[in-house]
């Protein structure tokens, strides 16, 4: 089925943000590649920059986030939701079995958002659109040995960078790969899932037993 102009300027401005980085890409940029003879058609489909973004996040995680819900639920059946391993991958999954659909962007482009917002996962929810992931992190966060808040703080900092690092790799592995090929998910997957649990699960270190 042909894609609607405006489908045309999110799937454009997904790949144009994931390859150029956000700032660098402009509304009239993402009219003229996406093949619209008037370069304000972005701007006058979605007004602003932020809302494109918003609206890519809206188109992608209709999927994903019913991906992370049936995860949730399979995690709830087998009495693991109070697991960090089973909830760090309600997190990983879905995004990984984004990064290896052929063609896909969309994991660059959080990258790219994530960039363009300093690095700050915790500022991710002020765009919009990533409320179940957020809830997820909040069980994360819950579920963490008592941690002071800083420590907290930091640990999931660091765990939201990996995830979309590690998982804009691999995405950026299968743009190598032919169209009927695709990066192996289930090494990866399960490593980032590991690496993940282990940094927010890790013990605490007293800065005084530290240096002894």
């Amino acid at each position: 089925m042909e894609m609607s102009t405006r489908e045309r300027i999110l799937c454009t401005a997904e790949r144009l943000f994931a390859t150029q980085g956000i700032d660098a890409t402009s509304l009239r940029q993402i009219s003229a590649a996406a093949g619209q003879r008037n370069t304000a058609a972005a701007k006058y489909h979605f007004t602003t920059k932020r809302a494109l973004i918003r609206a890519i996040f809206d188109h992608r995680l209709e999927v994903i986030d019913a991906r992370r819900r049936e995860l949730v639920k399979l995690a709830e059946d087998a009495g693991r939701l109070s697991e960090p391993w089973h909830l760090v991958e309600v997190l990983v999954r879905p995004l990984a079995e984004q990064a290896t659909e052929p063609g896909s962007h969309y994991v660059r482009f959080l990258d790219a958002v994530l960039e363009y917002i300093g690095r700050d996962v915790t500022a991710l929810p002020e765009i919009g659109g990533l409320e179940d992931a957020v809830a997820v992190g909040r069980l994360v966060a819950d579920r963490l040995p008592a941690l002071s808040q800083p420590r907290t703080r930091a640990r999931v900092q660091w765990a939201g960078q990996l995830i979309v690092a590690a998982l804009a790799d691999l995405e950026r592995q299968g743009t190598a790969m032919s169209k009927t090929e695709r990066p192996d998910l289930e090494p990866v997957a399960l490593a980032l899932i590991d690496a993940v649990t282990g940094l927010l699960t890790a013990p605490v270190t007293d800065a005084g037993s530290a240096r002894t």
